[in-house]
Parts: C-alpha cells; sequence; structure tokens
C-alpha cells in the first residue's frame, strides 16, 4: 500500500508541476529521478507498482512524460524522463520472447540462468507482456514516434561527449526499436523528420557498440523495407557500412547476423543498391557466410540462408551481379549445398532457391529453336482491307459528311423482310432523327418520380451511345425482328424502357424484404400466362417422351431455323458425327498445314464422366528433378542431345512442296483429312529406342521433341501468331510406346511464374485402344508431377535476364503400340464447335428457333458464327416482346473448358425440355461460342 500511495503522490506531483510550473527544470528534474530510481530498484514489488502506474491511461503518465520531455531543454531531466519511457515500453535483454526487440543470443544454459535470477512467474510475465504492447500502442497513438525522432536528432546533434547525452541516445535508440515494428508508418515518420541520415550516421559510428547495433539494426530493418528510405540510404553508401558490420559480427549465428541479412535482403531489392553489393565485394562475404550453413542449427539457419539466397536471387537481376556469381568458385559453393542438402521438407525452398540462382548465373541458353516462329502470315493485306469508316465523333468534318449523305427509302415498314443472304453493302436509310428521340410525356415524368425509380436508376447504368449510322451495319444479325425500319421501331419503342431483367430482379429484392414494390412493371402482365405456359406443358410446350435417357426431337421444318455458314454447305444431315467433323476440319483454314485430325475430337472428345483425385506432390521426385535440371545446365555433355520432331523442319518442307498460302479464299475442294490411328494400333511394329510425335492437327501445340534419356524428353511449345511468347496449351499425339515403363516429359518454355500443377492439376490423355476396347474418354493422367525454373532464358532483349519454366511429369501408358494423345486440358477445337452446331441446325425441337450466321471473318478467313435462339414468333408471344441475351465465350484460347461450359449452356436451351422451352419462350439468346478461333485452331 506504502508503495502504491508513493506512486500515486509522485505522478500527481509530476501532473501539478506540468500545469502550474513547467519552466521550473529543478522540480520536474527531482520527480523524473524519483520515479526513475522506483523503476531501476531491486525491490520487485515496487518496480512492479510503479510500471502499473505507467502502463495505465487512466492516470496520463505517458502523455505528461511526452510532453515534458518534448519542451524540456535540461539534459538531466531528459535523460531521467527516456530511461523512465525505455523502462515502460521495452524489456530488457534476454528477457522474454514474445517482445518484438529481443536478442537471443547465448547459450540455453546462460539464458536459464538469467531466468533464474529474474523468478517472475510466468503468469505475471504474460501479463507484463501485454501491458507493454498496450502501452506502446497508446505511446504511438499519442504521437510518441516523432517526439523521439525529434528528441534523437537533437540529442545526436549536441556531441559533447557528456554521459547523460550518451545514455539518452541508448534509451532513444532502444525505444524507437520496440516502437518500428509496430508503428506501420514508422519509415514514413522518420523520412518526414529527416532523421534517416541521422540513423545511418548512428549505425556507423556505434557498429562496433554491442549495447546499440542490435537495436540500431531493428531500425535500419524497418527502413529497409520502405523503397523511398532505401532509395535514400543506398545513395548515403549504407552498402558499404553493411559490409563492416557484417566483418565485425563474423559468421557466429546470432540475432544481429540475422538482422543484418534481412535487412541487406531489402536493400538488394534495388537495382543500384545490388550494383554496390557487386562493387564493395559484400557478394564474396554472403558466399562466405552461406557455405557455413551446416554449422548452424535451429530455425537460425533456415532464416540466415533464407536471406543470403533472397540477396542473391535480386543480384542476378543485373548483369553484372550474374557475372560476380557466375565464378568457379560461387557456383561450386551453391553446388555443394544442393548435393549436401539434408532430405528434410522445411529445406525444399531453400533447395529451390539454390537451383533458381545456379541457372540464372549460368551462361544464358537459349530455347534450340529459331526466334521466328512458323506460325506466321502477313497482315498487310489484311489490314488494308479492313473497313475504316468507322463514325469518329471526334472528326467534325466525318461527322457533317456523314450527316448531309443522301438516303435511300425503299424500305417500307410495311412491305416484306429482306432476303439478305448475299449483300456486302446495305442502303442508307431514311429516318427522322426528330421521331427517334425518346418521347417524354407527363405520365413517364411522373412515374419517374416515384420511389421504386430511386432505386432502379441506382441500379441503372445507361451505356454510350453508338450513332445509328454506325448501328445499322448492324441490323442484319436482328432478323428475326424484321425489317431495319422495324427495328428502329423497336428501340424508339424501348428507349425509356430499363429492362424486364432488371425489374424481374428488383421484384424478387422487395419479395425478400416483404416489401410491396411501387415499380410500374411492363412485363407483370404477361408473367402469369408465361408461368402457365412452363408449368402445364400445353400444346404449345413439346412433350417429353424418349427412351435410354434421350428426349424425343423433332427435325426442323422451319427454313429459318438453319445454318448459313460456308463451311456447312453441302453436308447431308444423316452424315455421321466423325464423318462430319472430318469434313469440317479439312475445310479450316490454319497456318501451318494440318495432316490429319485428331482421334479424341473425331470422336467427340468427352471425358470419363467420374470424379479423379488431385496429384499428391512427391518431395523426393521433384527435388531428384530440379537437381537434374541443374546438373543438366552445368553439366550438358553428358546427357542425349537427339532431336526427335522439329514442327520449323516440317512446316518448311510443306511450305516447299505446297506454293498456295495458308491465306486462300474458302474451298470446298480443300485436301480431306482423316484419321486411321484404329489402323495403325492393329500393326506389328519393330520398336525403336524412342517415341514418335505428331501436333500437326487442330489445336494442337508441340514445335519441338529433344530426347535427353533413354526414356526422357524436352518439349517446346509452340508460341502465339507473330508472336514470340504466350506459351501454355500443349496437345500432342504420342506413339510408339511401351506398357509399364515410365516415360518423362519435360516442357521447357512455360512462361507463368506458377501454374495450377503445383496445386493437384494433372494433364489429360486419351488412348485410342481403350477407346477401342470400349472405354473411351480423356482421363487424368501423370505422376512426380512438378512445376519449376530451369536454365532456358528468354530470346528477347528486355526480358533477357529472365528464365523460362519446367512443368515435368511422368507417363506410363496402359498399352504398348498404342497412339496416345496429351494436353493441357480436355481440347474444345473449332471443328468440333462448328460440328455441334451442325447437329443442332438438323435436329432441334418443336417450335424452337435457331439461326446460324457468320458474324465476321478472322483473319485467316474462318468464320466466326453467332447462333440466334428463340421460340418461333407466335401472336400469343410475339418475338419483338423478348429480352435480349447475350453470351460470348473463348476469348482466351488455351482456356477450353470456357468452351465446354459453353457447349452445355447450347444443349440446355436447345433441349426438349419445359425449362428450355421457357427461357426460348422469354428471351432472344444471342451467342457467340468462340470470340478467337484463329488462337484455337492454331493451338494457342
Amino acid at each position: 500500500m506504502a508503495d502504491e500511495a508513493t506512486s500515486d503522490c509522485l505522478f500527481e506531483r509530476l501532473r501539478l508541476h506540468q500545469q502550474r510550473a513547467p519552466d521550473s527544470t529543478e522540480v520536474a528534474r527531482a520527480i523524473t529521478a524519483r520515479i526513475n530510481s522506483r523503476l531501476t530498484s531491486h525491490d520487485k514489488h515496487v518496480r512492479q507498482c510503479t510500471l502499473d502506474k505507467l502502463w495505465n491511461k487512466q492516470t496520463g503518465a505517458i502523455q505528461m512524460l511526452l510532453s515534458i520531455l518534448e519542451s524540456s531543454r535540461d539534459t538531466a531531466t531528459s535523460t531521467y524522463i527516456t530511461s523512465i519511457l525505455r523502462e515502460a515500453i521495452c524489456l530488457k535483454q534476454g528477457k522474454g520472447k514474445k517482445c518484438s526487440v529481443n536478442e537471443t543470443s547465448g547459450t540455453k544454459k546462460r539464458d536459464i540462468k538469467k531466468t533464474g535470477k529474474e523468478n517472475i512467474p510466468p503468469l505475471v510475465r504474460k501479463a507484463n507482456n501485454i501491458a507493454r504492447q498496450q502501452c506502446s500502442q497508446h505511446f504511438i497513438a499519442l504521437n510518441g514516434t516523432q517526439v523521439m525522432i525529434r528528441t534523437i536528432i537533437a540529442t545526436h546533434g549536441k556531441r559533447d561527449g557528456n554521459v547523460g547525452t550518451e545514455l539518452m541516445l541508448q534509451d532513444l535508440v532502444w525505444i524507437l526499436a520496440a516502437l518500428s515494428p509496430k508503428d506501420a508508418k514508422f519509415a514514413i515518420k522518420v523520412r518526414m523528420l529527416g532523421c534517416v541520415r541521422t540513423m545511418h550516421l548512428i549505425l556507423k559510428g556505434h557498429f562496433t557498440d554491442n549495447k546499440l547495433i542490435f537495436p540500431l539494426l531493428v531500425i535500419m530493418k524497418q527502413l529497409a523495407k520502405n523503397p523511398v528510405t532505401t532509395s535514400i540510404l543506398i545513395r548515403d553508401g549504407v552498402i558499404t557500412t553493411y559490409e563492416r558490420v557484417l566483418v565485425s559480427l563474423g559468421f557466429i549465428p546470432t540475432a544481429r547476423l540475422r538482422l543484418c541479412l534481412d535487412a541487406i535482403d531489402y536493400f538488394s531489392k534495388n537495382k543500384v543498391c545490388c550494383m554496390q553489393i557487386v562493387k564493395t565485394g559484400l557478394c564474396s562475404v554472403l558466399l562466405r557466410v552461406f557455405d557455413r550453413w551446416d554449422r548452424y542449427e535451429g530455425r537460425m539457419r533456415l532464416k540466415i540462408c533464407a536471406h543470403i539466397l533472397q540477396t542473391l536471387q535480386h543480384l542476378c537481376n543485373i548483369k553484372a551481379g550474374r557475372r560476380s556469381l557466375c565464378t568457379k568458385k560461387h557456383v561450386q559453393t551453391l553446388h555443394r549445398f544442393c548435393s549436401q542438402c539434408p532430405d528434410e521438407p522445411e529445406f525444399d525452398g531453400l533447395l529451390a532457391r539454390v537451383c533458381s540462382v545456379i541457372t540464372l548465373c549460368l551462361k544464358h541458353q537459349a530455347l534450340p529453336v529459331p526466334v521466328t516462329s512458323p506460325a506466321i502470315f502477313n497482315l498487310n493485306p489484311i489490314l488494308k482491307g479492313t473497313n475504316t469508316s468507322w463514325p469518329c465523333h471526334d472528326d467534325e468534318e466525318e461527322a457533317a459528311n456523314s450527316d448531309s449523305k443522301t438516303v435511300n427509302s425503299d424500305l417500307d415498314d410495311d412491305g416484306p423482310d429482306l432476303d439478305l443472304e448475299g449483300i456486302d453493302e446495305f442502303p442508307d436509310i431514311e429516318y427522322d432523327e426528330n421521331e427517334l428521340k425518346p418521347e417524354t410525356t407527363e405520365d413517364s415524368t411522373k412515374s419517374q418520380t416515384k420511389s421504386g425509380d430511386s432505386l432502379q436508376s441506382a441500379l441503372w447504368i445507361n451505356p454510350n451511345e453508338r450513332d445509328l449510322e454506325d448501328l445499322k451495319k448492324y441490323f442484319i444479325f436482328f432478323k428475326e425482328f424484321g425489317s431495319y425500319n422495324k427495328q428502329v421501331k423497336l428501340v424508339k419503342s424501348r428507349s425509356n424502357s430499363r429492362g424486364s431483367i432488371l425489374e424481374d430482379y428488383l421484384i424478387s429484392q422487395t419479395a425478400n424484404k416483404n416489401v410491396p414494390s411501387s415499380i410500374n412493371l411492363s412485363f407483370a402482365a404477361n408473367l402469369g400466362s408465361l408461368v402457365d405456359y412452363d408449368i402445364t406443358g400445353s400444346a404449345q410446350t413439346p412433350s417429353l417422351l424418349g427412351t435410354a435417357g434421350y428426349h424425343r426431337i423433332h427435325e426442323s421444318t422451319s427454313t429459318t431455323s438453319c445454318s448459313s455458314l460456308k463451311i456447312h454447305k453441302d453436308i447431308s444431315k444423316y452424315t455421321s458425327f466423325p464423318s462430319v467433323y472430318c469434313t469440317i476440319s479439312s475445310r479450316v483454314k490454319s497456318i501451318i498445314p494440318f495432316v490429319k485430325v485428331a482421334y479424341p475430337d473425331m470422336m467427340g472428345g468427352q471425358g470419363a464422366n467420374q470424379p479423379e483425385p488431385l496429384n499428391k506432390m512427391e518431395r523426393t521426385a521433384c527435388r531428384n528433378k530440379l537437381l537434374s535440371c541443374v546438373d543438366r545446365a552445368i553439366n550438358p555433355e553428358t546427357y542425349m542431345n537427339e532431336v526427335v520432331y522439329d514442327l520449323d523442319a516440317l512446316s518448311t518442307t510443306a511450305t516447299g512442296n505446297n506454293d498456295t498460302t495458308s491465306q486462300k479464299s474458302f474451298s470446298l475442294d480443300s485436301p480431306f483429312l482423316n484419321n486411321a490411328d484404329e489402323l495403325e494400333i492393329t500393326k506389328v511394329n519393330s520398336f525403336s529406342s524412342r517415341l514418335s510425335f505428331e501436333s500437326r492437327f487442330e489445336s494442337g501445340n508441340l514445335r519441338k521433341v529433344i530426347q535427353t534419356g533413354p526414356r526422357e524428353y524436352e518439349l517446346i511449345l509452340m508460341p502465339d501468331v507473330n508472336s514470340t511468347k504466350r506459351h501454355q496449351w500443349f496437345y500432342f499425339e504420342v506413339r510408339n510406346m511401351q506398357q509399364g515403363r515410365p516415360y518423362i516429359f519435360n516442357i521447357v518454355n512455360c512462361e507463368k511464374s506458377d501454374s495450377q500443377f503445383n496445386f493437384g492439376m494433372k494433364p489429360v490423355m486419351y488412348s485410342v485402344k481403350e477407346a477401342v476396347l470400349g472405354r473411351p474418354g480423356w482421363v487424368r493422367a501423370g505422376t512426380d508431377i512438378c512445376y519449376y525454373r530451369n536454365s532456358y532464358h528468354y530470346a528477347n532483349q528486355k526480358s533477357h535476364n529472365k528464365c523460362y519454366l519446367t512443368v515435368t511429369f511422368n507417363i506410363e501408358f496402359p498399352h504398348t503400340n498404342d497412339v496416345c494423345y496429351l494436353a493441357y486440358h480436355f481440347p474444345f477445337t473449332y471443328s468440333m464447335m462448328l460440328t455441334r452446331i451442325w447437329h443442332w441446325s438438323t435436329l432441334l425441337p418443336a417450335n424452337a428457333y435457331l439461326r446460324v450466321e457468320p458474324l465476321c471473318y478472322s483473319l485467316n478467313s474462318n468464320e466466326v458464327p453467332v447462333l440466334t435462339i428463340s421460340a418461333e414468333d407466335t401472336p400469343s408471344n410475339p418475338i419483338v416482346d423478348r429480352e435480349i441475351v447475350f453470351l460470348t465465350a473463348r476469348v482466351h484460347p488455351g482456356e477450353s473448358n470456357a468452351s465446354w461450359v459453353m457447349d452445355g449452356t447450347l444443349g440446355y436451351l436447345l433441349a426438349d425440355t419445359a425449362p428450355a422451352a421457357a427461357l426460348r419462350a422469354k428471351y432472344v439468346f444471342k451467342i457467340v461460342p468462340m470470340l478467337n478461333v484463329e488462337g484455337v485452331i492454331n493451338g494457342w
């Protein structure tokens, strides 16, 4: 009780002094000296009682001390206050493990001895740590960090050699070291107050001081995390200082060494810093520390090695850094770690970093393929023929000319619809601009002021309106709505409409909240009849009949429900699916001539229709493959290097034998492509020592294959057309395999830094023999799947310091003398889409409307189809009252799963079911199932 009363009395006197006599230095010095003596007392009860008063926010002790410190000019008073604040915020060295500033040096025996001397119960120690953390947060909230920074600037500027000044500097550094990890804006505050170089000067003058080196390294680490303060320190020569610090610390694994290496890691993210590291010789010092990794123990070893390796990776980003690391001594040091690395999971990350540094440091090895890809064609004729008459609202002359054009009024609203097939240009249509403007009436104005309209307006965003001259060319894709003038009138009548889909959404929202909607819904009157139509299955609804799980499909008798694609011309509706696929695939234009049709695509390309397990990464296999890659980069002469497949040579030969280019006009007399895999698997072949490959079919992607071992192959993929980038998709055929023997496939020119192969994904495989035996379908295959960086560098000079990545997997083929196909994902080709469209255009449910027409042509003159799906136009359900839903897919050609989703969507919309009929009766679907057809055809 006496101790508490004394503490209360001291803090009360301090509060009164702050209010009444702020200029009285002697009183402040006496009070702060008394409080400091109680905090440093050997009596733990006195010390604990005083700390409790400091930690208690109600007393306001911290705020009073900060105020006095900021206004005081007495060195002794400031020294006492900084000592008090250090006791309140910082733990003493070697005590407690949960403090952010804690130097855990020494042996376990020494730590146990210190803990025994302190003799503090664990619960009390835990409560004290929590109280210190709360006090630190309160200290930061009171702008205590800024006060400490200003004080340390003033103290360092004195340099009077006074012992009190030096003690105060120590306390200030320890306080800032405790606050820096907890203050998110610490680096910004230090920079704004101009203390960055001051901290560097203090480190320069005290890097051999055992009392200050640890907190200084903590502060510098926090400054190194900020790129702006990093630039200031680098210009101030901080790398030279750290080289001296590292040499003075030696190679003993302490927290000081870890902090020093951690800060260098952050500094090395700056390329200027990397150059200074090379010039100062710090790189060699880091490798000497790393070479002693086996003498370290525990987590300290992992942290020290990780910081050094990350710094070396940053050095590899500049040419001078790679040159300094590419010495025989340094490479041997790194390779020795690879050979001696323990087989434990915690070392896997270190091993991957070491291998990455080695591959980056070695002599740049380009891919063994020409820089120019065979998938290239001249775009000049295509660009010259493009339509450049798009309206430009920024050009006043073109706008004036478009307004003064003469128009033709041959089209009448009451006349018959135009037959638009074969028409390339359309006459200008006369219209009155005043009539096309939205009509504003009093009723519409009143309706917009309703309470429900505010919610509707908040959700509705009007798109940018386009000129009618621009939109006029698109009316041919909406023939189901009548002639051009009819379509213009329809737009005019709907110009003030917000859309029934939005209204239905608003109805559902208000219904969920049980609030009556005040929005005027134009579609609500017909909603009840539509629901009855959907559910009851009246005479207008197709009946659900069929056997063996198939719905009854009626043959289309409507002349409007057909395909107008040229590629579908002269194909009988009684032709089988494989024959139709081969016919369409033969008419598809590719940049590299195709030689066959892939068997899985010809047969429908379905999956196994059952769940398959994800890949479980085997650590041992991945480590072995990674080490094998590094060894191949260091000793390439010890491995095979035989070219098995070269698409560049094959395409050159094919181009020389064929004078026609890929950009020819469409012809139905193209060479017919077929597939003879079923015949090939029946032949008895004499097995050779290598596999045979092929990728010259639709969506195939394999550029070159090099055999590097008895059953190991390096595969190089084809880039995007007219490009050297974007390698991800692969799809190729393999022959001449033997059953039960693992074959290793290394795809060596992947570009993405990470892959789904690291998270359980497997390649897919299709076996022709399995299909003949009645088990067709793509299945997940492959073991020992890994994804890592290799030694092949980019050919582009801007990215010359970057390496490609390898995806590697082992395959055991199920049969000998089989024909198997391997792919990144389940393929869905352009011909597959056209074959499915042909199938849907010949067999439709009753009252279904399907129109297929070319939206445009690709750069290689392949048709891009657009589908219109709806129900037949009837008086009870006119098509002009239906909303339009627009769907697209396959913007990125490698995402074949998008096409499978779209295929399921189309199959659902064209099914003979009540839900599908309801959708067709309510909406008009405009669907572009494949946007990037050239990417899909040529396998990117």
